[in-house]
C-alpha cells in the first residue's frame, strides 16, 4: 500500500509539472496568438490557392492541346503562333513551335533553287524557332527533333561547321535516335573537302525568282528563261572549271 501511495504521489507530481509547463507555454504564446493565427490562415490559404492553380493549369493544358490540334487541322500558322503566345512553356506550345520550325525549313529548302533571299529568310526563321525550343532544355522527342532540325537548317544556310557540330550533338545526346544514321552520314559528308566545295559553288549561283514575261504585242515568241542550275552530278568531272566533281546529299529530311 505504501508503494502504491508513493507511485500515486510521483504521478501527481509529474502531472503538476506538466500542467505547470503547459501554463507557462500558454503564457509565453499568448502575446503571439494573433500572429500565429494569421500564419496558419496564410498556410491554409496557400494550400487552397495551390489547389486552384493546379486545376487551372490542368484546364489550360487541355485547352492548349485543343487549340494546337485545331490549328494543325486548319494548317493555320497564325493559330499555331497564337498557341505559343497564349500557353508559353506548355508541351502544346513547344510542339506548335516545332511545327512552325519544320514548315519554315521545308519551305526554305524548296526555295533555295528559285528565290535565294526568301529561302534564307525562312531558314533563319527556322533557326530562331529551333533555338527557342532548345532554350527551354526539353528532353525526349522534342529535344531530339529540335537538335536535328537546327543542324539541318544551318547546313542549308551553308554554316557547315555549326551544322556538323549540331549533328555531333545529336549523336552524343541521343545515341538511340531514329535519325542517328542520318546524322552520322551528314557528319561524314561535312568532313569532306568536296562537300564544302559543292556548297561554295552552289552559293555562287544566282538564284532569283524569274522575271515576269515581257509584253509581246508583236506576237513574237518570248525569250526562254534559263533553267535554274542543278547540283553537279556526283560521277561527272567538272566541265566549267568551277563545279566540283562530287556533290553531297541534300540536307536530310
Amino acid at each position: 500500500m505504501a508503494a502504491d501511495r508513493t507511485h500515486d504521489t510521483q504521478d501527481l507530481a509529474e502531472g503538476n509539472d506538466l500542467a505547470s509547463s503547459t501554463i507557462d507555454l500558454a503564457a509565453r504564446l499568448r502575446p503571439h496568438l494573433q500572429t500565429i493565427g494569421i500564419a496558419l490562415a496564410v498556410i491554409a490559404g496557400g494550400a487552397v490557392a495551390w489547389t486552384l492553380i493546379a486545376a487551372q493549369r490542368e484546364a489550360a493544358a487541355e485547352r492548349s492541346w485543343d487549340d494546337c490540334m485545331a490549328a494543325l487541322s486548319e494548317q493555320n500558322p497564325d493559330r499555331l503562333d497564337g498557341v505559343i503566345r497564349k500557353y508559353p512553356g506548355t508541351p502544346a506550345a513547344r510542339w506548335s513551335q516545332m511545327l512552325l520550325a519544320e514548315t519554315a525549313i521545308t519551305e526554305g529548302c524548296q526555295q533555295l533553287f528559285g528565290d535565294r533571299a526568301r529561302a534564307r529568310q525562312r531558314l533563319e526563321n527556322a533557326v530562331d524557332l529551333y533555338t527557342g525550343i532548345l532554350a527551354e532544355r526539353p528532353g525526349g522527342l522534342v529535344g531530339e527533333r529540335a537538335v536535328f532540325g537546327l543542324a539541318k537548317a544551318r547546313e542549308a544556310l551553308g554554316d557547315l561547321d555549326d551544322a556538323r557540330r549540331g549533328y555531333e550533338s545529336l549523336v552524343e545526346e541521343y545515341p538511340s535516335s531514329a535519325v542517328r544514321g542520318l546524322a552520322d552520314q551528314r557528319i561524314a559528308a561535312l568532313s569532306r573537302a568536296s562537300t564544302k566545295g559543292w556548297y561554295d559553288w552552289f552559293e555562287s549561283q544566282d538564284m532569283a525568282p524569274p522575271a515576269p514575261p515581257a509584253a509581246n504585242p508583236g506576237g513574237q515568241p518570248a525569250a526562254e528563261q534559263p533553267a535554274a542550275p542543278s547540283p553537279p552530278d556526283a560521277d561527272a568531272a567538272p566541265t566549267d572549271g568551277g563545279t566540283p566533281a562530287e556533290s553531297p546529299a541534300a540536307p536530310a529530311g
